[in-house]
């Protein structure tokens, strides 16, 4: 699928608007690349991520699919009366995280309609190696 994020969606505005003050903040997601059709954020793996056994909860990777996911669509719609809501996340653990660990989350889109959206986001390490493999679905709602 062929798509174009407009030239205003920077990585700036992006951290700006959908990180400052919110959960991804706290949690110390960051965007870091906006490609022609994918957005780029990365988080490194701290004690706020871990479960028990000390590796990364399984959440985090959610958490990281609905922001970068999200993004992705609401970078394609009129904001100011659009809204993209998460119907579906679901995601595929492939390997465990650890505290250090640089992890790179990438989307990718999989069907952008008038009214719905699919994203697929990808997860890898610093090493390139698999953590996640997961994907959003989007109802794109008007906004009151």
């Amino acid at each position: 699928m062929k798509i174009q994020f407009p030239a205003t969606i920077t990585v700036e505005a992006l951290n700006q608007v959908s990180i400052k003050d919110q959960l991804p903040e706290t949690l110390g997601i960051r965007f870091t690349e906006v490609g022609a059709d994918s957005l780029k954020a990365e988080l490194t793996v701290d004690h706020r991520h871990l479960r028990p056994g000390k590796i990364m909860n399984g959440g985090v990777s959610l958490v990281l699919i609905e922001v970068v996911g999200s993004m992705s669509a609401a970078s394609l719609v009129d904001f100011k009366t659009k809204n993209p809501l998460g119907l579906q996340v679901s995601a595929n653990h492939l390997n465990i995280a650890y505290p250090g660990d640089t992890l790179t989350a990438t989307s990718h889109p999989v069907h952008v309609g008038r009214s719905t959206h699919v994203w697929g986001v990808k997860i890898e390490n610093q090493n390139g190696k698999p953590i996640c493999d997961g994907r959003i679905t989007l109802f794109i709602a008007d906004k009151k």
